[in-house]
C-alpha cells in the first residue's frame, strides 16, 4: 500500500491544501503548532471516518460550516480515492458525505458501508469490522503519548487488549463458550437421566401388555374354534332353508303354470266360439252366390271391342266427310266470288290485256257448271253425314248396353272369387276348430297333472318358517361369536400399538440414556481435556509471541541505548528495564529513556502485528508521530539506524528535530501564514 496524496479543505488550521506523499522515507517538519499532526489525523479519518468518543470539532475548522478530506492511495495496483465531508449543524458536526473510487469508479457510501469496504481493501480481519480502528493505530500510526500509555495500562487491560490485537482473545472466548455449553450440558445430561430413569416404569408396561396379549390370544383361538363351528351350523341352516325356497321356488312355478294354462284354455275356448261363429257366417254367405259364365263373358269382351272398332270407323268416315263438306263449300264460295268479279275486269292481271266480252262469257259458264256440279256433291255429302251420325248414335246406345251389361258380369266374376276365398276360409276354420278342441283336451290333462304334483309340496308353507327361523337364529350366534372375536382382535391391535409405543419410549429412553452418558462424557470431556487444551495453545501461542515480542522489543531497545540496559517483557507484557543486574521502575528513567521505551515498545508491536496477521496491506506503511520526544543527541544519531532497519515501502515521520531531516528521503516543511498551515515546500 502506498499513500500518493491528501487533500484538505477547512480542517483544522488548513483552508485549502494538497500535500503528495512520495515513496520511501518522508519528513513532516515544522515548528511545534505548525499542523503536522493534523496531517496524520486527517490520513486516518480518511480511512475511518469520526471514532467513538471523537467529535467533529476536532477537526472541522472553527469558523467553516464545511470541511473535506480527499485521500488518495495505491493497493495492489488499484487507484483509490476515499473522500468525507463534515457539517456543522444546530449543535453538532456530522459527517455529511462519503465516497470511494476504484480505478475511476465512484460510488457514494454512507459512513458505515464505506468503512467496511476500506477495512477489506486494506485486509484487516473480520474480527474488526465492528471495533474501532486499533489494528490501524498499533500496526501504522500511533501518537506517541498513546504508546506511552499502554506501556502504563493496568496489566490486565493491557494483556486483554493485545490478546484482542493479537486475534488470541478468540482462545479466551472458546473457553468461555465451553463453560457455556458445558452448563447447558450438565443441564440436558440431567433431563436425560431424569427421562431415562422412567426406563424401568415402560419396561414393566410392557410386560403387562405381553400378559394381557398372551390371554387374548388364547381367548381369540377359542373363539376363532367357536366361530367356525357357527358358520358351518349357519351354513347347513341355510342349505336347508334354500333347499325348501328351492322347491317352494317349484311349487310358485307349477301354480304359474296352472294359471297359465287356464289362461290359454280360457283363451282356446274363446278362440274355438269366435271361429265357429265365423265357420255359421261363412256358410251362409256361400248360399247367397251365383254360378259366373266364362264364355258369355268372353263373347261379351268380344263384341264390345268389334262395336268400339266400327264406332271408331265411323267416327273416321263423319270426319273425312265433314272436312268435304267444308272444301267444296269453301270452292262454292270462291266460285260465287268470282262470277261477281268477270264483270268488273278489263285487263287480264297476268298478260294486261284487254278481256273480250266473248271471254267474259265462256268464263262465267264455265263457273256456272262448278257450282252447279259443287251444290250437288255437297247434297250428297250431307246425306251421307246424316246416315253416319244415326249410325254412330245408335252404336253408341248399344255399346252403352254392352258396357253395363260387362259390369254385372264383372261383379258375378268378382263375386266368384269372393266365393273360393270364402271356401278356403271355411275349410281353415273346420281345421283351427279342430285343432282348438284338441289342444283345449291337452291343456286340461296337463293341468289335471300339475295338481297332481302340487300335492308334493303341501307341507312347504309351514316348513319354510320353521328353517327361516332356524337359519335366522343361525346367523345370529355366528354374528355374536363374530363380534366377540372382532373385538378380541380389536383389543389386541390396540395393545399391539400400545406395545410399539412402549417399545419406542423404551428405545427413546434407551437412548436418552445413552445421550445422557455421551453428553456427560462430552461435558467431561470440555471441561477438563479440551478447556486444558485450548489453555496450553493460547499459553504457547502467548509465550511464543511474548518470547519474540521480547526479542524484537529488546533489539530496538537496545539500538536507541547504551549496553548498559536491557529490556524484556514479563507475563503481562509488561516492560521489565534492567540495568547491571537490578530493575529500574520506569517512572525512574529520563524522559529520552521513557521515549526510547515506548518507541522500542511500539516498533516491536508493530512487526509482531504484521507477523501475525499475514494477509493485511499496511504492512510497508508506517507512520510516526514525534517519535524523539526528549531525545540526547546521541539518540537522535542512532535513529538514523532504526530507519535503515525499518526498511519499509513507504514511511511518514513528524517532527520538528531538524537533524533527522538528514536521515530521510523527503522533506515536507510545514508551516503557518496568518493562522493558517500551508506546505512551504515540496521535496
Amino acid at each position: 500500500m502506498k499513500i500518493k496524496k491528501i487533500t484538505l479543505n477547512n480542517i483544522r488550521s488548513y483552508s485549502s491544501e494538497s500535500l503528495i506523499l512520495p515513496s520511501g522515507s518522508t519528513l513532516l517538519s515544522g515548528d511545534v503548532g505548525a499542523g503536522k499532526t493534523t496531517i496524520l489525523l486527517a490520513i486516518e479519518h480518511a480511512f475511518f471516518g469520526l471514532q467513538p468518543g471523537q467529535r467533529g470539532s476536532s477537526l472541522l475548522s472553527n469558523k467553516e460550516d464545511e470541511g473535506s478530506i480527499i485521500l488518495d492511495f495505491e493497493i495492489d495496483n488499484q487507484e483509490i480515492t476515499i473522500e468525507r465531508k463534515l457539517k456543522r449543524g444546530s449543535k453538532t458536526i456530522t459527517q455529511d458525505y462519503a465516497s470511494l473510487t476504484i480505478n475511476g469508479q465512484k460510488e457514494e457510501l454512507s459512513v458505515t458501508e464505506l468503512k467496511i469496504k476500506v477495512l477489506n481493501l486494506l485486509g484487516y480481519p473480520e474480527d474488526f469490522l465492528k471495533k474501532t480502528n486499533i489494528l490501524y493505530r498499533y500496526t501504522v500510526y500511533s501518537p506517541q503519548e498513546e504508546m506511552k500509555s499502554i506501556i502504563l495500562e493496568d496489566p490486565e487491560k493491557r494483556i486483554d487488549l493485545l490478546r484482542h490485537i493479537f486475534g488470541v482473545d478468540k482462545y479466551k472466548n472458546i473457553k468461555d463458550n465451553i463453560s457455556i455449553v458445558a452448563l447447558k450440558l450438565r443441564e440436558k445430561s440431567r433431563l436425560l437421566q431424569s427421562e431415562s430413569n422412567m426406563l424401568n416404569d415402560e419396561l414393566k408396561r410392557l410386560e403387562d401388555y405381553k400378559i394381557r396379549k398372551e390371554d387374548l390370544g388364547k381367548k381369540q383361538v377359542i373363539f376363532k374354534i367357536e366361530l367356525k363351528e357357527k358358520k358351518e351350523i349357519h351354513q347347513k341352516k341355510d342349505n336347508e332353508f334354500k333347499e325348501i325356497q328351492k322347491k317352494l321356488f317349484e311349487k310358485q312355478k307349477l301354480e304359474t303354470e296352472i294359471d297359465k294354462t287356464n289362461l290359454l284354455i280360457t283363451n282356446k275356448r274363446q278362440a274355438f266360439i269366435e271361429k265357429s261363429q265365423d265357420l255359421e257366417r261363412i256358410k251362409k254367405d256361400k248360399s247367397l252366390y251365383v254360378v259366373f259364365n266364362e264364355q258369355e263373358y268372353n263373347l261379351l269382351i268380344n263384341e264390345i271391342k268389334s262395336s268400339k272398332e266400327y264406332l271408331e270407323s265411323l267416327n273416321n268416315e263423319l270426319i273425312s266427310c265433314t272436312a268435304s263438306i267444308q272444301s267444296i263449300s269453301s270452292k262454292k264460295e270462291q266460285d260465287f266470288d268470282r262470277r261477281k268479279r268477270i264483270f268488273s275486269i278489263d285487263f287480264c292481271p297476268t298478260c294486261l290485256q284487254n278481256v273480250s266480252e266473248n271471254h267474259k262469257h265462256n268464263i262465267l259458264n264455265e263457273t256456272e257448271n262448278d257450282i252447279v256440279s259443287s251444290e250437288k256433291i255437297l247434297k250428297e255429302l250431307t246425306e251421307k253425314k246424316s246416315i253416319l251420325s244415326k249410325n254412330i248414335l245408335s252404336l253408341k246406345g248399344k255399346l252403352l248396353d254392352f258396357e253395363n251389361t260387362k259390369s254385372r258380369k264383372d261383379i258375378e266374376k268378382a263375386r266368384t272369387q269372393d266365393l273360393t276365398v270364402l271356401k278356403e276360409k271355411e275349410q281353415s276354420l273346420e281345421k283351427i276348430i279342430d285343432s282348438t278342441q284338441k289342444d283345449i283336451k291337452i291343456l286340461d290333462e296337463h293341468v289335471s297333472n300339475i295338481k297332481s304334483s302340487l300335492l308334493a309340496f303341501s307341507n312347504l308353507d309351514s316348513n319354510i318358517h320353521l328353517k327361516d327361523r332356524e337359519r335366522a337364529q343361525a346367523l345370529s350366534d355366528e354374528n355374536n361369536t363374530e363380534i366377540k372375536l372382532a373385538g378380541i382382535s380389536k383389543e389386541l391391535e390396540v395393545i399391539d400399538r400400545e406395545m410399539q409405543v412402549t417399545i419406542n419410549k423404551l428405545a427413546k429412553r434407551q437412548e436418552l440414556q445413552d445421550m445422557s452418558q455421551r453428553t456427560s462424557l462430552f461435558e467431561q470431556w470440555l471441561s477438563e481435556d479440551f478447556t486444558s487444551f485450548i489453555s496450553n495453545v493460547e499459553k504457547n501461542i502467548m509465550v511464543n509471541v511474548r518470547k519474540e515480542f521480547s526479542r524484537l522489543f529488546n533489539k530496538w531497545f537496545s539500538m536507541l541505548t547504551t549496553d548498559s540496559f536491557s529490556v524484556n517483557l514479563d507475563e503481562n507484557f509488561t516492560p521489565v528495564i534492567m540495568q547491571s543486574g537490578f530493575e529500574i521502575d520506569y517512572a525512574y528513567l529520563s524522559g529520552g529513556e521513557r521515549t526510547a521505551i515506548a518507541l522500542a515498545y511500539r516498533l516491536a508491536l508493530n512487526q509482531i502485528i504484521n507477523m501475525i496477521h499475514s494477509k493485511i496491506k499496511t504492512k510497508d506503511l508506517l507512520i510516526l508521530d514525534e517519535p524523539t520526544d526528549g531525545f540526547s543527541e546521541q539518540q537522535l544519531d542512532k535513529i538514523r539506524d532504526i530507519l535503515k532497519e525499518l526498511n519499509v515501502a513507504q514511511l511518514i515521520i513528524v517532527s520538528h528535530e531538524r537533524k533527522i531531516e538528514s536521515f530521510v528521503d523527503n522533506i515536507i516543511k510545514i508551516t503557518k501564514d496568518n493562522r493558517s498551515s500551508v506546505q512551504e515546500q515540496k521535496i
